[in-house]
């Protein structure tokens, strides 16, 4: 039985130790704390703006002139040639007179309505325009 009572003894004390008042706090004032804004400040440092690639454009290089000239009139006079280049103008061509002096037929104004630089785009269009009804003459004019 004594090893009981001991036992309780120091049950009783290690309760008792941690029981044991504590001496009273002083109450804390509160503590002032400060709010510190964080202001983000632009770089005085201006940054490049990148620049935009630049290719380069190489020009074309010029069209060569017409070859192929529609005609769809030859006139002796240089007049009556003006006059039908500006009927066909009215009618939305882009006609023109050639003149070719020197050479057989040399003495006429050749009014062409149409130019091409390529052959076979030149007499494509002279079958479709000799299909139509009424142009059944226009000719194709080569030069050289």
């Amino acid at each position: 039985m004594r090893k009981l009572l001991s036992a309780l003894a120091i049950v009783a004390l290690l309760i008792g130790a941690g029981c044991k008042d504590e001496p009273a706090k002083k109450p804390q004032k509160p503590v002032k704390t400060a709010v510190v804004e964080k202001k983000v400040v632009a770089d005085t440092v201006k940054k490049e703006e990148p620049k935009p690639v630049v290719k380069e454009v190489k020009p074309e290089p010029p069209k060569p002139a017409d070859k192929y000239f529609l005609i769809a009139g030859s006139f002796a006079s240089r007049n009556n040639a003006d006059v039908f280049v500006a009927k066909l103008i009215d009618q939305g061509y882009n006609a023109q007179v050639i003149e070719r002096p020197g050479g057989p037929n040399g003495e006429f104004y050749k009014v062409a309505y149409k130019s091409f630089y390529d052959r076979k785009e030149a007499y494509a269009e002279l079958r479709t325009a000799r299909n139509n009804e009424g142009r059944n003459d226009v000719w194709l004019l080569v030069k050289k």
